[in-house]
Parts: C-alpha cells; structure tokens; sequence
C-alpha cells in the first residue's frame, strides 16, 4: 500500500514539473453502492494537473452510507475515505475519458444485531472507470463526470454477511481553480 502511495505521490510531483496548467478545487459527488439502504452525497477536494492532452487528478473525500444487517432493524454503517488517483485522456475539447485507482479506509459500524460486533477498519483497492465533460470559464474550471468504481469492503465480524456488495457509481461536479 505504501509503494502505491509513493508512486501515485511521485507521478503528482513529477507532473507538477511539466505542467501546463494546475487546478486545485473542490467536488461533490453523488454515490450509491449496490446494497447500500440510500445514497449519500461525498464532498472531497481535488488538484488536477494538465500535461497537454493528459491530466492527472488526485483526489480524497468522505462518505457515509448504511447497509441492511440482514437482522431486522440491525443496520452496518460504513464511513470511508476514498484517496483516488484519476487518469483523463481528452477525446474532445470538453471531454474526455478517465480511468484510476483508488484506496478506501472504512471505519464499519454495526447496531442491532443480537450478539455485540466490536467496530473495525479496513482498507481495500479499488478501480474506476467513466467520462465526463470540463468548461473553462477563466482562471475557474468547471467539471462534471461519472465514475463506476469498483471496491469489495470486506468484514471481519460478521458471519452472515462477509462482503458487502459495495461497488457504486458517483455522479461529480466540480469548481476548480487555476493556479498555474
């Protein structure tokens, strides 16, 4: 996990270099995995940096989302946050096709179940994949993207349920402001 981090770090630095442009903002997205109860709205902060034709995005933000416990009102709570390191590749002025990895640290709470389930953290890769469109306005940029991430989060914990079916899609917008 650590080697993942560093060279995500070093391809950040090393496109700082030769940057044609940089762009530090913030994003929202809407997410809903597959089981979990509802969506949830993830706010996360982002520096975009433009190579001329590839840009490189690094991104964290925080989620919160609850799972049925399969028990009667027994629920699971998963609070994440997902660092995300994004490939785009332009197809168009406007738009362009992404791609990236990304590192989840979930916080799993559990309530109502008739035994007592100690809380735990995990941590999971997962991929992603999607399109989207970016409007230059100035020194803003406005972006707006999907993404399909996939992500297993496994528990420990539990007997009846061993993996939530967590993959989820995110419907972002973004204002992101030029800094070089």
């Amino acid at each position: 996990m650590k080697k993942l981090l560093s060279i995500i770090c070093l391809l950040l630095i090393t496109g700082l270099t030769t940057a044609q442009h940089l762009y530090i903002g913030g994003q929202a997205a809407y997410t809903k995995s597959q089981d979990a109860t509802e969506g949830a709205i993830m706010p996360a902060g982002a520096v975009r940096i433009d190579l001329s034709g590839l840009k490189l995005e690094g991104s964290i933000g925080y989620k919160a989302e609850e799972y049925s416990g399969g028990y009667g009102s027994a629920k699971i709570k998963a609070t994440s946050y997902p660092f995300l390191a994004t490939a785009f590749i332009s197809v168009l002025p406007f738009a362009h096709l992404e791609g990236g990895i990304g590192w989840y640290n979930t916080k799993i709470e559990y309530s109502g179940f008739p035994a007592s389930i100690p809380s735990e953290t995990v941590s999971s890769i997962g991929y992603h994949a999607g399109a989207g469109i970016e409007i230059p306005l100035g020194s803003l940029l406005l972006t707006g993207d999907i993404r399909y991430v996939i992500e297993k989060t496994k528990l420990a914990n539990t007997q009846n349920v061993s993996e939530l079916k967590s993959d989820f899609y995110m419907i972002v917008v973004g204002l992101m402001f030029k800094v070089l």
